[in-house]
């Protein structure tokens, strides 16, 4: 037997090693994006950080990572790109803003992997004012220095500066602050930077007009602070200057925030939320008649005691608003009266009492993460799945029926699908299971695992079930968002139970929300009138972010698919809240339609708002390809001044040939690759000779032509006779010629 088990385990040993696989799934929050991969229990992995790029190890024997669906569930907002260089290799993460990831374990088999705008703490520190600069050393050596000192160094350099003078001692000043001269820069010049640096540093409060204190000042610092307040009152008038950094400031706010903030609480004690134990197996009839039989004594005066238990006896049964009402009856001053009233808020769904004692809870390994989770009503990163399922296994069967898919909905949405789908499954096993509430669940559930399919299918039955009277709002609301992030349409039935929904409902606190769904199915149906009759009716809160948001997605509906007049008659004349509500992205593809359309000043309104000045380069085609159809070429060329690329050259060739300027016109259609009109503008130009490289394209051949035309005869010595001879044929290759040259032009 033992040989028999030696060979297998050497034949198990010399089996080829097959490529691992794992499939990254995705799902797009508020502030960050989520990456969810599942791996091997107790596999090692490790996350590193750089500048818009991270990787991702994970130490598994010829690994390949799966995340071709990755962008079908999450924009490229934040996460740009995902990469593999070849099998076994670390998956690179290319960022599309200034993020960081950040990455934990899950129920031991989840990697998590979190995409967040990276810390204001973590970013380079940038000083506006530079004291005691070494002459030998170069601004590119001291900002590789700021770039390569961790954070925390400088901010516990920064911490050992004197607090009472608030002045920069130039040692550190080295460590901490780049220079911002460049450079090659003459006098004036370094003089302006100069002063606009100060200015922008009075903005940023690292510097103060305020009388300088001098207090514990080193002497190098004070000459420099001398020399500075000399400098300013005879160039700017300002003098008196008081001078710290980014990093004092930063940590001075640190400092106040923590005084103002209370301690974190510690995790409540397993023994105040045994809400099981609350209650025994009795009727809730006959423990209530009992205790409000006890619950006043003599002079009725309150019993605290039964008084505490009757309030825990309707949280046991799921009452809290009767638990709310007779906390009443407990003193104010009781030490469980805060957390009984969080704890009937949160069966109820309603916002929690403040301050709330189960705040911040949601990462303790007790059941407060559960009821922190329910109170607060949303999972951080942090929150103890574990802790939530094992203290859920322990609530009384109607709890677990009615809080398991409130929980579940609030597990999914923070991207825990496997708690969740353990959460659902515990649901589904008992008899008390709500099963339109379950069908919400599995459809968020369906949507993080990028099944679109079963997200439908699950949502329809949910919008169908006639005893889904709380849910199916609801679920039409998600089911009209599905149909517009992937560009679908709605069905008339839908269009119509939106409509009688958003007028059910219209004082509700969905309300909002289902005429927002109802607006959106009508772009989705291309009734883009009624869409807009809805959006601009009289009483609308056209300040608000849902009203701003809805009119810019009907607006962008209509730029994409409706007909040019309903185009022009919804957007081209669009002035007032709706023309402030549009987006940058929506204003540029309205402006290029209207581009396309001959429109151009309407399009160089859309293009050229003043809201959008920050990402004017990214517009710069646009509002060039505007100003050149308005009849303005020298403002396209400013506007293409610092722009490159194909298209931007031919805008440039475009402008300079409306300003006369052929020849600078075909340089720049040359570096856009079109010889055939560059030539052609070398010949108008009339330059002597074609464009080099150009001779075989069709003006290329007529300016030879031309040349041939106009060049003069040799002179000969023949005899008359042979001389009229060579002028008749001359004569009928000129003809010839002219005719070549007319074919070519035509």
């Amino acid at each position: 037997m033992a040989r028999v088990l030696a060979a297998l385990l050497f034949l198990v040993a010399i089996m080829p090693v097959h490529a691992a696989e794992i499939d990254v799934r995705s799902g797009e929050h508020g502030d960050f994006t989520r990456l969810v991969l599942r791996i091997p229990e107790k596999t090692g992995w490790k996350l590193e950080n750089d500048d818009r790029l991270a990787k991702l190890t994970i130490e598994l024997p010829e690994l390949k990572f799966s995340f071709d669906t990755v962008f079908e569930r999450v924009p490229r907002k934040r996460l740009n790109e995902l990469r593999q260089s070849q099998i076994g290799a670390p998956l690179e993460l290319s960022f599309a803003c200034d993020c960081e990831a950040r990455a934990f374990v899950q129920s031991g088999t989840l990697l998590v992997v979190d995409i967040r705008d990276r810390p204001v703490s973590k970013q380079k520190v940038a000083l506006p004012l530079r004291m005691g600069r070494e002459p030998s050393q170069s601004a590119q050596e001291e900002e590789q220095l700021v770039k390569d000192q961790p954070i925390e160094d400088r901010r516990e350099d920064a911490a050992q500066l004197p607090k009472s003078s608030g002045v920069l001692r130039s040692s550190v000043a080295q460590q901490l602050a780049p220079s911002f001269i460049p450079s090659g820069l003459g006098g004036r010049t370094v003089e302006n930077r100069l002063f606009s640096r100060i200015m922008r540093g009075v903005d940023q409060e690292v510097l103060t007009l305020n009388p300088l204190e001098l207090k514990g000042a080193d002497e190098a610092s004070a000459k420099a602070q001398a020399e500075l307040a000399e400098t300013l009152a005879s160039g700017l008038g300002l003098p008196n200057l008081r001078v710290t950094t980014v990093v004092d400031r930063d940590l001075r706010v640190s400092q106040e925030v923590a005084t103002i903030q209370p301690a974190v609480e510690r995790c409540i004690a397993e023994s105040r939320l045994v809400i099981e134990d609350w209650a025994d197996e009795t009727p809730f009839a006959t423990q209530y008649a009992s205790l409000r039989e006890r619950l006043f004594g003599e002079f009725d005066k309150v019993d605290a005691e039964v008084a505490l238990s009757l309030v825990r006896l309707y949280i046991h049964f799921g009452f809290g608003d009767e638990a709310r009402a007779s906390l009443g009856l407990l003193p104010a001053s009781s030490s469980d009266h805060t957390l009984l009233a969080a704890l009937a808020a949160a069966i109820d769904g309603r916002a929690a009492p403040q301050p709330n004692p189960l705040a911040g809870l949601q990462g303790c390994d007790t059941a407060a993460s559960l009821w922190s989770v329910l109170s607060e009503r949303r999972a951080p990163e942090n929150t103890d799945t574990n802790a939530v399922l094992r203290s859920y296994g322990r609530l009384p069967a109607h709890l677990r029926a009615y809080l398991g898919p409130v929980l579940g909905e609030y597990l999914a949405e923070a991207g825990f699908v496997d708690a969740a789908q353990h959460l659902i499954r515990a649901v589904e096993r008992g008899d008390e299971a709500d099963k339109p509430s379950v069908a919400v669940v599995e459809a968020k559930l369906a949507g993080l695992q990028n099944n679109p399919a079963i997200e439908e299918q699950k949502l329809t039955e949910v919008i169908e079930d006639a005893s889904a009277s709380t849910h199916a709002p609801r679920a039409l609301i998600a089911l009209i968002e599905k149909r517009w992030s992937e560009g679908g349409s709605v069905t008339q039935k839908e269009l119509l139970l939106a409509d009688s929904f958003r007028r059910e409902y219209r004082t509700s606190e969905i309300g909002p929300q289902l005429q927002t769904a109802y607006v959106i199915a009508l772009g989705l149906s291309a009734q883009f009138d009624a869409a807009m009759a809805v959006l601009l009716t009289p009483g609308q809160e056209r300040e608000g972010a849902v009203w701003q948001d809805t009119m810019d997605r009907i607006l962008q509906r209509i730029t994409t698919h409706a007909d040019d007049i309903t185009f022009l008659r919804h957007v081209a004349m669009l002035d007032g809240d709706p023309f402030l509500a549009l987006r940058t992205g929506t204003a540029n593809a309205a402006a290029l339609r209207l581009n396309e359309l001959g429109f151009f000043e309407d399009a160089l309104r859309f293009a050229d708002r003043p809201q959008d000045r920050k990402s004017r380069e990214a517009r710069a085609e646009i509002i060039a390809r505007a100003t050149l159809g308005a009849g303005r070429p020298h403002r396209a060329l400013l506007e293409l001044e610092s722009v490159s690329g194909v298209e931007a050259e031919r805008l440039r060739a475009e402008a300079m040939r409306a300003s006369g300027a052929l020849e600078q016109a075909a340089e720049a259609l040359v570096r856009a690759g079109d010889l055939d009109t560059a030539s052609r503008y070398v010949w108008l130009a009339g330059a002597e000779s074609p464009l080099t490289g150009a001779e075989e394209t069709r003006f290329g051949e007529i300016h030879l032509l031309g040349q041939a035309l106009l060049s003069n005869p040799d002179p000969t010595e023949e005899t008359p006779l042979a001389a009229a001879r060579s002028l008749v044929e001359g004569s009928a290759q000129v003809r010839n010629q002219i005719e070549t040259l007319l074919g070519r032009l035509q």
